[in-house]
């Protein structure tokens, strides 16, 4: 089958991976019921939407060891991904579909001591099911028996192809068959570059690529 290139833009992140970006925290869920939490956060990783209780409403920094006073603008935390309210304002500018921001407040050790500003844990909620490995030449199959595969690291630039399909529809979500990434339409990308938020994100420009028959 044969491909040709369009002249558009979708962005890869690299941020799921990244250990700079966890941070330490427990949260309420997860000490109430180890199980049902963990479930969700399996599900919320493979942008499988589930309503609001399923998430924590409180974090806390999870030992007296830890004293980091401050956040990024996104980050993972007792497993879950949250984010600013700088980060949330510019993601509800644009079409989320499924995937949620809910409050969760984020505590020190002691329980009581609020960190400053408001949070919202990142849930994703949308996949799509664009992803073309044929045309992705740096990408692993990183489950032999299932059509799952996994970016690089680095110098991943252009070496994630996705159907055209991938122009429809929401602007923020997982692949079915590309783990441990979320994308960004451009739109989004240039609105979270101009408020000088996509450093954490790491993103990496994808190939738009539509089938010649």
């Amino acid at each position: 089958m044969s491909y040709r290139t369009l002249d558009a833009r979708v962005w890869a992140t690299n941020c799921l991976t990244d250990a700079e970006l966890i941070y330490a925290f427990d949260s309420d869920n997860y000490l109430e019921d180890e199980d049902t939490a963990f479930d969700a956060m399996k599900r919320a990783n493979r942008g499988e939407a589930l309503p609001a209780e399923r998430f924590p409403k409180e974090m806390y920094v999870a030992g007296r060891y830890y004293k980091f006073k401050k956040v990024p603008d996104i980050f993972k935390g007792g497993g879950f991904w949250v984010v600013s309210a700088r980060f949330a304002e510019v993601l509800r500018r644009f079409e989320l579909g499924q995937t949620g921001l809910y409050p969760v407040k984020l505590f020190h050790h002691d329980r009581k001591t609020p960190f400053e500003g408001e949070y919202f844990v990142l849930a994703f909620g949308e996949t799509k099911d664009t992803f073309v490995p044929e045309e992705s030449p740096k990408i692993t199959n990183i489950f032999m028996s299932k059509d799952i595969w996994g970016p690089r690291s680095s110098d991943n630039d252009n070496s994630l192809a996705l159907s055209s399909g991938v122009l429809q529809g929401v602007d923020l979500w997982m692949e079915k068959k590309v783990a441990h990434a979320f994308f960004l339409s451009d739109r989004l990308a240039e609105a979270l570059k101009a408020e000088k938020l996509t450093k954490p994100l790491k993103p990496y420009r994808c190939r738009v690529v539509s089938n010649l028959h």
